[in-house]
């Protein structure tokens, strides 16, 4: 018989072991030749060992977003009379409750379409037909629940660190530490699944356990700024499987892991302030869960859990003890365990992102894979990261790298004229000013454009420029439009007289075709592209549920009132019977409902049953 508290591990099923973990081909999966389980029998599984939570539906809330195919819609019919003779009578649908999936459904809706995106290739097409670079090209889909993409995010994670605390690339080189004494420390945030001793809908859960994120964030940043250190997060979702512990009652759930480095020495007694902060503004957090009923953390620090810090010298691969806490594993979704495929489904049907990292994080990241194309003879590209140098449009960077776009490990502080030189790079035309990449972000949809010359207006203005810097050689370009009374695109001019650029000197690109959607193949159908194939999002329609919470039918043992409709005369114990009552009655409107109903009998304070609200 199944019961609701499994008492063994919900590990996932035996497969490759992390220490295989390497970039990947787009795919699923890396060995695509062992047999998967079906989703008949994952979801025979789910239900079987978790009976009551398979039942619950996936919000108990009125507004909650969720993707639409993961809820049911009910209609009324209407029909409204004419209310003069020259009218006509009005009949249609109107909806009345959009409800959610039970949380068992949505884990066999989330497999079926699993199943049919591992049958499912995009099909790209570059240029036009009649071009001489046409080209086509397919690809298959690929999911957060592949196992090749949790291959491609552990890579990723791993150059990020590698690039903080140093290490060898796959590809051959060698990364310098970017901190000079990096501390890994990994902080856990939860909730209770059961924080009125009621369990909770999953979709509520992670809405709940989430809202405290943005405090937590400021504090930490707070807390970081104090200490004077740089450092760079990211954050991650994962559900509880008991693999670290008795998870019991919070299993299928989600809590989150917030990997953080640093660079300098930090204790945890630094960042419990962070914890401290998530438990005060979760209402499902609580303390004791938290380790917070330990007085001080640094000299018990063996029994903290909630915060764990280690230097890299104690690792003996920073990334593999990141990713084996955060179940970073190249595993299928259906290879996954029952607690593991519930949490995902729940996630799915909200549509809720489960990794997100500070921007430098991920710059990190990016400039890691840059630099190991360079060293791969498997690609074309000739020169390493940051050798070449583009302006950057990214808020408070000036300079990022022309291959990959990350400014991560790069000076700032120079010049762009500068950098070009000192490289030994090829400086462009015009003293280093990029017209053709300037000309290219003015015309971003162009296969090609050409300019040459300048307007009227343009050459005024140039004068008028010549002639400042002449008497001010060394004023700004914001002293010099403030002065002329320039508007704000004649940046650019200044730059080019600057540049001593001529203007009479013509600048075109020819920009190359590009690789685009032209169809998906699911099975043996083939789809043509198209927009509007997003994720379409609804909310909840759940009008008794809104009237509970937005009038007095909510109130504090509402359940145990006996409540009376003045309109109608009619009384009931319970504030949601009393709502769908009044619906039926087509009263819905919380003003209404507030001024028309009224409490008969209340609990009695003193003793058991009820006494009349007059006494």
């Amino acid at each position: 018989m199944a019961t609701e508290e499994p008492t063994d591990t919900g590990g996932s099923r035996q497969t490759n072991s992390k220490d295989s973990v390497t970039p990947a081909q787009p795919g699923n999966p890396a060995n695509s030749s062992r047999e998967l389980p079906t989703t008949a029998e994952r979801v025979s599984e789910s239900y079987a060992k978790y009976p009551d939570r398979t039942q619950l539906p996936l919000t108990e809330r009125d507004g909650v977003s969720l993707r639409r195919d993961y809820t049911r819609e009910h209609y009324e019919p209407y029909h409204s009379e004419a209310i003069r003779e020259i009218d006509d009578d009005v009949t249609g649908q109107q909806l009345v409750a959009r409800t959610p999936y039970d949380w068992g459904e949505a884990v066999e809706k989330m497999l079926e379409d699993h199943e049919d995106t591992r049958r499912t290739t995009i099909n790209l097409e570059k240029g036009r037909s009649s071009d001489p670079e046409y080209a086509e090209f397919s690809i298959e889909a690929v999911t957060r629940w592949f196992a090749s993409y949790q291959m491609k995010y552990y890579a990723q994670m791993e150059g990020w660190l590698r690039e903080l605390t140093g290490g060898e690339r796959p590809s051959g080189g060698t990364s310098t530490a970017n901190y000079a004494d990096p501390h890994i420390c990994l902080l856990t945030l939860s909730a209770s699944s059961m924080p009125g001793g009621e369990r909770v809908a999953p979709v509520d859960h992670i809405s709940v356990r989430r809202s405290s994120w943005n405090s937590c964030y400021d504090t930490l940043r707070n807390t970081m700024r104090s200490l004077d250190y740089d450092w760079q997060y990211e954050r991650r979702s994962e559900p509880h499987t008991g693999k670290r512990g008795e998870y019991g009652i919070n299993r299928c759930y989600g809590h989150d892991h917030v990997v953080l480095v640093v660079d300098g020495p930090v204790t945890p007694n630094d960042l419990r302030p962070v914890i401290e902060k998530h438990v005060e503004e979760c209402e499902w957090a609580g303390a004791d869960a938290h380790d917070l009923d330990i007085q001080d953390w640094d000299a018990n620090a063996d029994d903290v859990g909630t915060v764990e810090i280690k230097e890299p010298e104690e690792l003996e691969s920073t990334a593999r003890y990141v990713a084996d806490y955060a179940s970073i594993d190249p595993l299928d979704l259906h290879e996954r365990s029952e607690e593991y495929i519930m949490w995902a489904a729940a996630v799915t049907a909200a549509n809720a992102k489960t990794q997100s990292r500070s921007d430098a994080a991920g710059w990190a990241s990016t400039a890691d894979a840059c630099k190991q194309r360079y060293e791969s003879d498997q690609s074309d590209q000739s020169v390493d990261h940051g050798e070449s140098v583009v302006r950057s449009s990214t808020r408070g960077v000036d300079l990022e790298c022309a291959e990959c776009g990350s400014p991560h490990g790069i000076d700032q502080d120079q010049t762009l004229t500068a950098t070009r030189v000192g490289d030994q790079s090829t400086a462009a035309a015009d003293g280093g000013l990029d017209r053709e990449g300037e000309l290219r972000d003015r015309w971003p949809s162009a296969r090609a454009a050409a300019s040459v010359g300048q307007t009227p207006a343009e050459k005024r203005q140039r004068e008028q420029i010549d002639q400042y810097l002449e008497r001010y050689p060394d004023a700004t370009p914001t002293q010099i439009m403030g002065a002329l009374g320039l508007p704000p695109d004649a940046r650019r001019l200044i730059e080019e007289v600057d540049h001593g650029v001529d203007p009479s000197e013509p600048v075109s690109f020819d920009r190359p075709p590009e690789w685009q959607v032209k169809s998906v193949t699911v099975g043996e159908e083939e789809y043509p592209a198209s927009a509007g194939t997003g994720v379409e999002m609804v909310e909840t329609v759940d009008y008794i549920d809104k009237l509970v919470r937005n009038t007095k039918l909510g109130c504090e043992d509402s359940d145990s009132i006996l409540w009376r409709c003045e309109r109608t005369g009619t009384a009931m114990f319970g504030g949601e019977s009393m709502a769908g009552y009044l619906l039926k009655h087509g009263i819905q409107h919380p003003e209404v409902v507030d001024s028309v109903v009224s409490a008969d009998r209340v609990p009695n304070p003193n003793g058991p049953g009820t006494i009349s609200r007059d006494n």
